[in-house]
């Protein structure tokens, strides 16, 4: 039995809901909050995909919900008085000026020179008890590999891979 479009829609619109209420889960259990955000906008892209919505479209979803879900890495820095809070706000307004740029040129180098660090300095912050330095040395290298690998690869996970080969209309049309 082949899956429809409309089941996709639906499991993409729930995806994406539990990505905007994902705040209630960070401000009591900052990980498990996080690692809910990431699993969900790591593999999104697959139902969107399958739902016919095209790549420029997802992206402006996908950001503004990144964008969101960035902030709930701040506001937990400064609900509970986190020592570099600033540093939390300020790698959101960092990022904030690459997807700036990343719309307004439409090439998503900007995405790897502005790099979510956020995304993995907040669990790593975690784990390592509010260390900064150590944090920063686990998220960055990592980071900037993901970052390299999907915004100038162009890296996707196989199963869209496949579909994108059979499905000329989801390339993706910004410049890398």
């Amino acid at each position: 039995m082949a899956l429809t479009k409309s089941f996709y829609r639906k499991v993409y619109i729930i995806l994406e809901v539990i990505r905007v209420f994902a705040i209630v889960v960070i401000m009591k259990f900052p990980f498990g909050g996080w690692l809910i955000i990431f699993l969900i906008d790591t593999f999104d892209y697959y139902p969107a995909l399958r739902t016919g919505i095209t790549y420029s479209r997802y992206q402006q979803i996908d950001k503004s919900l990144d964008i969101l879900n960035r902030l709930y890495f701040v506001l937990p820095a400064y609900f509970f008085s986190w020592p570099h809070r600033h540093f939390f706000l300020f790698l959101f307004l960092y990022r904030l000026v690459g997807e700036f740029f990343f719309f307004r040129v439409k090439s998503e180098r900007y995405l790897f020179f502005f790099p979510n660090l956020l995304e993995f300095l907040f669990p790593a912050y975690i784990i390592f008890d509010k260390n900064l330095v150590l944090a920063l040395m686990v998220a960055l290298p990592l980071k900037l590999i993901h970052e390299y690998g999907l915004h100038i690869k162009g890296m996707v996970d196989p199963w869209s891979k496949a579909y994108i080969a059979t499905h000329p209309e989801h390339r993706r049309k910004f410049r890398s």
